[in-house]
């Protein structure tokens, strides 16, 4: 992450916070019907068609072990150069800078591509690193 302040989009998964660069951050969109993945990890939903694209619906509480009692209706697109994917999201908090670079949240799995406590208005966040946890994900995690 960078040192100086950068706008990112802050929105709220279940009872959490989490932020991805406002410049990956390319639409929040209503959640569409899904369809299932069989034999899917937990925390991929499901995927949808959107513009041409079949993008994979992330459910970040899940994805780091936090249980889940929320309908989901919203989902962030977030693009990086080797592809897109939609997080959940139940609600959008908006464009905040973050300040200096938080620690990872964790060493190994989804966590090591999270920074945080991130302190923006809203509270504190998890920073998302989106080409590192596209990676990681994509690696069949």
């Amino acid at each position: 992450m960078a040192e100086g302040p950068r706008g990112h989009l802050v929105f709220a998964c279940g009872g959490s916070l989490y932020a991805v660069p406002a410049e990956r951050a390319s639409e929040v969109v209503n959640l569409p019907p899904l369809t299932r993945v069989p034999g899917a990890a937990p925390h991929l939903l499901g995927v949808f068609a959107h513009r041409g694209e079949v993008l994979p619906v992330i459910d970040l509480a899940r994805l780091i072990g936090k249980p889940v009692d929320e309908v989901f209706k919203r989902v962030v697109l977030v693009r990086v150069p080797r592809g897109t994917m939609a997080f959940t999201a139940t609600r959008v908090i908006g464009v905040s800078p973050i300040m200096g670079a938080p620690p990872r949240l964790g060493e190994a799995g989804a966590l090591a591509f999270m920074h945080g406590p991130a302190k923006v208005p809203a509270g504190d966040c998890a920073a998302i690193e989106p080409e590192g946890l596209l990676e990681y994900l994509s690696r069949g995690r």
